[in-house]
């Protein structure tokens, strides 16, 4: 490449002859030049967000790697099956060095929870998934030794792996979408979860996953933080539920008694003797006298 200052000193002048006299025009040094420039990249830098380097001293932006690389964990490193931005974006944002956090599933969120410097644990019944994940921490520099993977179908593994003891601050549900599978993992997963903790679940567009969703919605122990993606949800754990089967005050069973299993004609005539029933009942409550009268009659 050519130096267009060789030959030429620093502060070297040109001069020219006009009408006899002779003028000068200062030229700025090379160095002086380079700073010049050097200074401009530095002040332009300032208001644009640079792209993550490994060789940076400061922590790269996880989920800017992650969609950069676009790293394959699935089906042999030939697919990705992996959160969206913003699902990846809330779990970044929420776990904290030190948490205690699981997952159902595995992918790109393992490698953002795994960065978060938490205690984590991936439950996915693909060893070889577990080794790109780790293959690929170690690839951009993010410390693995805190994640552990559990191989299997979370519905073996979970009633083993997890207790009562709400020790969880944060989960990610996004493994099997068949039902029961939604269902089970989130009993095993809630029973495990501090107060205070999220929870944050994947797909709730597919039916199996929607019913989790809607029941968590209308409870009152749980808090809807946000919907990422328009297909994932965060919740907060505000309180434990109480303990019992209480489904008569569970909001997602006010619509019961439900006889959509019933053909429309024995539908409508089941629903007639269920509201009839009902208003008894509310009479007798209200007006006891009608009550005792009912029960001597019949």
């Amino acid at each position: 490449m050519c130096n267009p200052s060789a030959g030429r000193h620093p502060g070297h002048r040109l001069r020219s002859t006009r009408a006899g006299s002779t003028w000068s025009v200062p030229l700025p040094s090379v160095s002086r030049i380079l700073t010049t420039v050097i200074r401009t990249l530095h002040s332009d830098d300032s208001h644009t967000t640079s792209t993550p380097s490994m060789t940076s001293t400061s922590k790269p932006d996880i989920v800017q790697l992650l969609l950069r690389d676009r790293p394959a964990f699935h089906r042999g490193g030939d697919a990705r099956w992996d959160s969206l931005p913003e699902t990846l974006e809330a779990i970044r944002a929420v776990v904290k060095p030190g948490d205690s956090t699981i997952e159902i599933g595995v992918g790109a969120s393992t490698v953002v929870f795994t960065n978060g410097g938490a205690e984590h644990t991936a439950v996915s019944p693909d060893p070889e998934e577990h080794e790109r994940v780790r293959e690929y921490c170690r690839q951009i520099g993010v410390d693995d030794s805190r994640l552990t993977f559990t191989v299997g179908f979370s519905d073996a593994v979970l009633p083993t792996l997890l207790g009562h003891d709400r020790s969880l601050d944060v989960a990610f549900i996004d493994g099997a979408h068949s039902f029961p599978f939604p269902a089970l993992d989130w009993y095993y997963v809630t029973r495990s979860m501090k107060s205070g903790g999220t929870l944050l679940m994947d797909d709730i567009t597919i039916p199996a996953v929607t019913q989790v969703f809607r029941h968590m919605r209308l409870e009152p122990n749980w808090r809807l933080e946000g919907i990422l993606d328009e297909r994932a949800a965060s919740f907060r754990l505000l309180a434990p539920p109480p303990p019992g089967d209480d489904w008569p005050e569970q909001k997602y069973n006010k619509g019961y008694p439900d006889f959509s299993f019933a053909a429309l004609p024995d539908r409508l005539r089941l629903e007639v003797v269920a509201r009839a029933a009902k208003l008894r009942h509310g009479l007798g409550q209200r007006y006891p006298v009608l009550r005792s009268i009912r029960q001597r009659v019949s």
